[in-house]
This record gives C-alpha cells, sequence and structure tokens, in this order.
C-alpha cells in the first residue's frame, strides 16, 4: 500500500495566496484549498527563530523551555495555513488507514512556489495532537523536476563519501580540523565496519574540489561551511575559497557543474552550516538545496539554521548509519532528527536538516554485497584529520610514543577550541533571544532567558543591565494590571496609588490621567459617606454644606439619592411662621378706611423684570410669607396691616394659567372614569348580551381614545411631572399610547394593539410619576398621576375574554376598578387646582 499523503503548493492570484492540493493519498480523494501566508513576516523571524533553536543546545533549568514557544507558533501558523478544512480532513483519514496497513505515513511537499523553500516546514505543529510532524512522520520537500535516475544506484560497500570544508578568511572563521574531527567521530562505527568511508578534500577551493571529484567514484558529498541566498537572482550560493583566500561565492548551478564531472554523478549532497561563534544573519541553504535537485542530485540534506556541533555529529550519525543499512533518505533524515533529540533533553535542532528530492523514489543506493573490513591506510584517511601524520610502526620506539602524545595534545587542544567555540555560539544565541523577547515587550520570557544565560555565563556583556530592565518592566506591567482591576472594582485609593507608580513610564501614557480620576472619585465616595453621614443624625445644615463642596468635586454626585433635596425640604418645613399681629383694643375703633385713604401698592413683577416661574405644585406646597403694608398717615401701623391682611386678596393672573389647566384636566380624566363606570355597569346588569352592537364599545373608545388622552395633555399644559424635556418626553408618551390603546379597541382582531400599548401607557406613567417624586413637594400629585396610568394592564387580569365574552360581574371587575381610579384622580387633580387658585401664587 503506498502510504505517502502528496500536497502540491502552488501560487495564487494574489501576493501571499497559495492553493494546496491533494495529489495522492492513502484515504483516496483529490481535496484542495487556498490560504494565505505571511511569508516576509516569517522570513523577518527566521534570525530569531534560528537564534531560538540554537540557543536550545544549551540545558535549561525549566521543563518545557520558553524558547519552544517561538517555534510552536511558526509551526502552528503553517500547519494551519497548509492544511486547510478538507485537506486536514483526508490528512486525518490517510493517517487512519496508514496505521490500519501497519505503515507509516509520509509527508511529501511538492514546492512549486520557489520562495516556499526558505520556509521551516519541518516546524509543522498540528495543534489537535500537539505534535511536531516530522518528528513522527517522515517528511521530505519534492522539487518539480524530471527524475532520470529512475532505479537506485548500486553499490558495493563502502559507501564513499567525501568531505569538504570550505573557511574563507573574510567570512567567520571555521575550526576546519574540528569539523572534520566532529564527522570521523560520528562515522567511526560505520567506517570501522567497511559499510562507509570517508575522505577529506585538501582544502576548499574549485580546483582541489574538482580533483578530489575526478578521483571518485562519490556517493555522497557533504560540505561544511557558508551559504546564503541571493534574493536578487533568487538563487542559492555557497561559499568556497578563492585563490586569495577569500570568499568565492558559487551560485547552484556553478556547483552543478562542478559536481557532474564525478562519474558518477552524486546521488546525495549534505550541506552542513557552520557553527562558529558568530553567525551570519542568512546562513541558509535552502535556495541552493532546491536549486541542485532542480539540476539533477537525487537527494539534499540541508542545514537551514547553524547547528551546533553536538547537534550535527549526533545528526550525521544517525543519517548515514541508516544510509549504510539500506533505508530510504527520508527516513534516514527522521532517524538522524531522533538523534539529535537525544541530547540534551528540550533540544529543538531536530528542526535544522531539511530534506529535499525529486523523482518518486527516495531509495538512492542499493548496496550489493558484504562490507569488508577497511584496509589501514583507508582507516588512517578516515580518521585522522587530513594532512595529520601517517600510521608510524610499532618499532619506531621513543620517536613514536614522541609523536603519539604531541598528536593527542593536539587533538585535545582543537576540542578545547571546539568547545569554547560552541560555548559562544550557544551563549550568543541565548543572548539574541532574550534580547529580541525584550524589545518585544515579552518581559517574562526576557527574564527567564537571561536568567539562563548569566548562569552559564556571569557578567556575559551587559545580560544583567538587560534583565534588570526586563525585570522593572515586568513590575511596572504587573503594577498597572493591579491598578485596572482596582478601579474596574471601585477601589480607589489602590488603583490611584497604582497609576502614581507607573505614571512617569511613556508606556503608560494614561496612568496619570487614571490617577487624577482615581482620586476624585475617592473624594466623592468619602464626601457622599460624610453627607450620608450627617443625614442619619438629622444634621440638616451639615448636609448642605457637604453637598455644595461635592458640587465642585462632581456636580453629578451632589445629591445622592436625594439626601440633599430632602434636607432643603427638612430646613424649610423647620422655618417659623410670622405670627398675625395684635391689634390694641384701643386701636379698633379709631374709624374706617377706604381704599383711597391707602397708598397705591407696588406691582410685584413687571414685564421688564418677571418673577421666576414654578410649578403648580411648588406654588400649593410653599409656605406663604405675609406682607406688612406701609403705615398710613396718621394711622398706627399695626391697624394698618391688620386691615390689609383682613381684606380679600386677589389671585394674581399667572394662578389662572396653571390653575386652569389643571382643573380642566382632571375634570376629563374624572368625567372619563365616572362616565365609563356607569356604562360599564349599565350594560353588564341591563344589555349584557348586546353591550357592543348598542354602543358599549363605541363609548369605550371615545372616553379611552379621546377623552382620557385630552386629560393627560392638559395635565402637560399645567406643568406635570415638570417642565424639562425628560418630562414633556414621558407625558408625550402617556398621551400617545392611552389615545392608541383606546382607539385600538377591545375587539378580537385589534387585541395585540391595545395590549402591547396599554403595558407602554403604564411604563410612561410610571416614568411621570417618578420624575414627579423627585421633589418632595409634588408627591400627592405624583401619585394620582402614576395610579392610572401604571394600573392601566389590570384590566387583562381576566383574560383574552374580559370584554369579548358576556359581562359577568367577577370579569368586569379589573375594568371597574381602573374607572374608579382613573375617576378619583381626575378629583384629586381637581381639589389641587382649587388649593392653587386660593394660594393666588403666580407660576
Amino acid at each position: 500500500m503506498d502510504c505517502d499523503i502528496e500536497l502540491e503548493i502552488d501560487t495564487g492570484s494574489a501576493r501571499g495566496e497559495y492553493t494546496v492540493h491533494v495529489v495522492r493519498a492513502p484515504a483516496g480523494g483529490h481535496a484542495s484549498g487556498m490560504f494565505t501566508l505571511d511569508v516576509d513576516g516569517i522570513l523577518d523571524r527566521l534570525p530569531q527563530l534560528e537564534a531560538t533553536v540554537l540557543a536550545s543546545a544549551v540545558a535549561a533549568r525549566r521543563t518545557m523551555p520558553v524558547a519552544e514557544l517561538a517555534v510552536r507558533e511558526v509551526g502552528q501558523e503553517l500547519f494551519q495555513a497548509l492544511f486547510t478544512r478538507e485537506v486536514y480532513g483526508t490528512y486525518r483519514a490517510s493517517l487512519g488507514a496508514a496505521q490500519h496497513a501497519g505503515q507509516q505515513l509520509r509527508v511529501v511537499l511538492r514546492l512549486a512556489a520557489p520562495e516556499l523553500a526558505t520556509m521551516p516546514w519541518e516546524t509543522l505543529f498540528d495543534p489537535e495532537t500537539e505534535t511536531y510532524l516530522c518528528q513522527t512522520e517522515p517528511l521530505l520537500r519534492h522539487v518539480p523536476a524530471p527524475d532520470y535516475n529512475l532505479n537506485p544506484l548500486d553499490v558495493a560497500p563502502p559507501l564513499r563519501i567525501l568531505g569538504i570544508v570550505a573557511s574563507p578568511r573574510d567570512l567567520p572563521a571555521l575550526d576546519v580540523q574540528a569539523e572534520k574531527d566532529h564527522l570521523n567521530s560520528a562515522l567511526a562505527g560505520p567506517v570501522s565496519e567497511g559499510r562507509v568511508e570517508l575522505v577529506w578534500a585538501k582544502s576548499g577551493t574549485w580546483d582541489d574540489v574538482q580533483s578530489m571529484l575526478l578521483a571518485g567514484p562519490w556517493h555522497v558529498v557533504h560540505f561544511v561551511g557558508h551559504g546564503d541566498y541571493d534574493s536578487r537572482t533568487d538563487e542559492g550560493r555557497i561559499a568556497l575559497v578563492g585563490p586569495d583566500g577569500r570568499a568565492a561565492m558559487v551560485r547552484a548551478v556553478r556547483l552543478m557543474a562542478l559536481l557532474s564531472v564525478a562519474a558518477p554523478r552524486p546521488r546525495l549532497v549534505v550541506l552542513n552550516s557552520c557553527s562558529s561563534g558568530e553567525m551570519g544573519q542568512a546562513d541558509l541553504f535552502s535556495g541552493t538545496a532546491s536549486a541542485l535537485v532542480r539540476s539533477g542530485i537525487g537527494a539534499v540534506a540541508a542545514m537551514q539554521f547553524a547547528i551546533s556541533d553536538s547537534a550535527a555529529i549526533a545528526f550525521a550519525h544517525g543519517f548515514y548509519a541508516a544510509i549504510a543499512n539500506g533505508r530510504t533518505v527520508d527516513e534516514a533524515a527522521r532517524v538522524g532528527r531522533i538523534s539529535v533529540m537525544a541530547s540534551p533533553d528540550g533540544t529543538l535542532e531536530w528542526v535544522t536538516p531539511a530534506l529535499y528530492v525529486r523523482g518518486g523514489s527516495t531509495q538512492l543506493f542499493t548496496l550489493t554485497g558484504t562490507p569488508r573490513a577497511p584496509a589501514s591506510d583507508e582507516r588512517s584517511t578516515a580518521a585522522a584529520p587530513s594532512g595529520g601524520p601517517a600510521p608510524v610502526p610499532a618499532t619506531a620506539g621513543q620517536a613514536a610514543a614522541q609523536a603519539g602524545q604531541t598528536q593527542a595534545a593536539q587533538t585535545q587542544a582543537a576540542q578545547a577550541n571546539a568547545e569554547q567555540a560552541m560555548k559562544r555560539a550557544q551563549l550568543r544565541a541565548l543572548y539574541v533571544q532574550a534580547s529580541a523577547e525584550l524589545r518585544a515587550r515579552r518581559n517574562e520570557q526576557a527574564v527567564e532567558l537571561f536568567d539562563d544565560l548569566l548562569t552559564l555565563e556571569p557578567g556575559y556583556r551587559d545580560a544583567t543591565v538587560l534583565r534588570d530592565t526586563a525585570r522593572k518592566r515586568l513590575d511596572m506591567a504587573r503594577t498597572y494590571r493591579a491598578a485596572l482591576e482596582a478601579e474596574e472594582s471601585g477601589d480607589w485609593l489602590a488603583a490611584a496609588d497604582g497609576f502614581a507608580l507607573v505614571q512617569e513610564d511613556p508606556e503608560y501614557p494614561d496612568a496619570a490621567a487614571r490617577k487624577q480620576d482615581c482620586e476624585r472619585q475617592q473624594r466623592v465616595s468619602d464626601l457622599q459617606g460624610e453627607l450620608r453621614y450627617h443625614s442619619s443624625l438629622g444634621s440638616w445644615e451639615a448636609v448642605l454644606d457637604v453637598s455644595a463642596e461635592l458640587a465642585t468635586v462632581d456636580p453629578a454626585a451632589a445629591d445622592p439619592d436625594g439626601l440633599a433635596s430632602a434636607a432643603e425640604a427638612e430646613i424649610e418645613k423647620a422655618k417659623p411662621k410670622e405670627p398675625p399681629a395684635q391689634v390694641p383694643a384701643e386701636e379698633e375703633h379709631h374709624g374706617s378706611y377706604t381704599a383711597a385713604d391707602l397708598p397705591p401698592k407696588t406691582p410685584r413683577s413687571t414685564a421688564a423684570n418677571p418673577a421666576p416661574a414654578a410649578s403648580p405644585v411648588s406654588r400649593l406646597k410653599a409656605p406663604q410669607t405675609p406682607t406688612r403694608a406701609p403705615a398710613l398717615a396718621g394711622v398706627p401701623a399695626s391697624s394698618a396691616n391688620v386691615r390689609e391682611q383682613n381684606a380679600p386678596k386677589p389671585a394674581e393672573p399667572g394662578a389662572s394659567n396653571s390653575a386652569a389647566p389643571l382643573a380642566w384636566g382632571g375634570a376629563a380624566l374624572a368625567v372619563a372614569g365616572g362616565v365609563g363606570f356607569g356604562f360599564a355597569v349599565f350594560f353588564m346588569w341591563f344589555d349584557e348580551n348586546y353591550w357592543q352592537d348598542n354602543g358599549g364599545d363605541i363609548v369605550l373608545r371615545l372616553l379611552y381614545g379621546l377623552l382620557t388622552p385630552f386629560g393627560y395633555l392638559l395635565l402637560t399644559v399645567a406643568g406635570l411631572p415638570n417642565r424639562t424635556a425628560q418630562g414633556r418626553l414621558a407625558m408625550a408618551g402617556v398621551i400617545v399610547s392611552a389615545a392608541i390603546f383606546g382607539l385600538a379597541g377591545l375587539n378580537f382582531t385589534v387585541e395585540v394593539a391595545a395590549v402591547v400599548f396599554s403595558f407602554a401607557l403604564a411604563a410612561f406613567g410610571l416614568w411621570a410619576g417618578v420624575l414627579a417624586l423627585k421633589q418632595p413637594a409634588q408627591r400627592t400629585l405624583a401619585w394620582l398621576l402614576l395610579l392610572p396610568t401604571v394600573l392601566q394592564p389590570i384590566i387583562w387580569i381576566q383574560g383574552k375574554g374580559v370584554f369579548m365574552q358576556s359581562w359577568y360581574m367577577s370579569q368586569a371587575l379589573p375594568l371597574l376598578l381602573h374607572l374608579v381610579v382613573l375617576c378619583a384622580a381626575g378629583l384629586g387633580f381637581m381639589v389641587a387646582a382649587r388649593k392653587l387658585r386660593d394660594a393666588g401664587t403666580s407660576p
């Protein structure tokens, strides 16, 4: 059973858009989809990702290093973009089919878009299973090109590997001997068994490499050095050593021409990036690898990031051992990754190798025959460093022993230098990653990474200062979050203290304003508490003093729960009224006076200086202060005042302006309620079966739909509940709702409208009544306004048949009750209007 799932990825109609198509899969089908991918954004993150992967080679103190978060983020972004809904369904079904067949699913990516070759597909992370694909399944990149080598190459052991190390003097230096020793160590086992032969080129120049290729055959070429990607020519390059010792950048096409001189042409090329102390900004072989495969190489294993010495040795050991044992190249790459995962625990360098293949088969070699033990000279070539001394016979005596000691000392020094270079590379990678987290404001991760760095190398550069900066930012962020939580919960003091600590930090520009607002809120809370305390003791003057201070801080909070208004009312009640003047007995019979004897009274208001308007309720409740008339000539003042007080006072012109609408509005409500009550009783007892046909429905429509709204309109003109915009809006809702309710009638066809607007009438009436209740002097009229409106929906208590069926006593009771309330409220308004008119005050 073929257990490959091949995904072809090509460019879409716009930049950043791509198509994915399932070419074949064990589960069958040809699912496809479109996705968008921020290629430039991922490319910008590659340096940070490289530093993260290289730094993970340092043993961390945490179970799951923070560094892995960056790798997971990129891997999950690539996975969710590539595996769209239909493609992911095919993938999951193919996994099940492969497991059922007892085989392993292999993921093949056909990258038709050139820019996708630089993406780190080896980080693909499935968030559902929380696994990396290449850890459990072979993953390879298929480069679209004709397959000229359809059959594996027959190889009689050993498998011959040509090693090349290129270290130009104008690029970061490589320890050439250490690089050779690392690969020698990795292949020591297969070499000793006669399955692999490793030979090193004398140098990394074009001529030396060409000479070694001509001296083949070579099955594998292993290159250690520098590489980059030329965005101008959209092609990868590697750095050989020029005649002057400087870098000679060789494009992939020229490198392919150089490799073609070998007969037969090598089937496998391994490109290994350096592990020097100073990493290049773009040490990647992705462009070169894809170009070599496209030009005819069967497979290329390229390191897309710089790799540590330990990881390079582990990968080479597992990779070449699998190849020497006849495994496919993709399976060998997976074995190499597993070898990298062995040590240290938590390393992420298994994502560094990337495998590119062409054609349909990944079986590059067929090993024939039995491996033969290598000759002594061959073992020396494979094990000894290039240019090292040849084995010396044991009969050499002292000279041989001294030479052995010298060689051992040189080997130890080379290993020490390699270890120091590796440590410098890892420390710098950790420093770069921590600095990147600090720049990205991920302060918690930055602190942990700097702690790791300083544990490995105390006093490394400015890591201590940067860690302190990250800690300070972290503390500031925690303080700011705590202040926001305190502000949200109303703990103004704690919030103000927190904002005060961070207000100087430019990262929190709103901290100063929030601090001032919290202090103001705390002041308001304190003053309101003091006002309530004085109110509970009945200290009304103190209540007003605190209210005045509150008004300067927050005018909207100056009268909490109406306590300040209540205090004003209490103080007004407590004012003593001036008693009537006592007339002495001897002055009672001085004679009578006519109106002509009295001086003319000065008008209390003029057109130029009108008196302030007041609601009829405030005029009704406010105490009237008697005015004292001036004494007449020859008449005692007390006598004149008595006469003036006893004389009838004409009502002021404005009093009738408010009293009249109030009285007429009350009359309209009283008539509507009284007449409606009478008609309802009449029809209930004397015309039970034909009340609708004989005018019962028309009567209720006129009373509820015309007369009642007219009464509410007159109350609005009289100034109820107040003369504000809210009061008028509330009364407008009452008038409209009452009219629609009444005119809608009480038939089956319009019952829904009547029910809805009866409740609307109750809501607007409640609003108007609450506005009136806010003024203590208006509470009587407020209740008169509230009761008939809020109780309007009670007529529906008996359900749908209240007005549609026969008028039995029990069914008409809610309607009768409401009509009585409406009539009583109207009479109450009429009584209030009478008192207003008798008070004689102008509005």
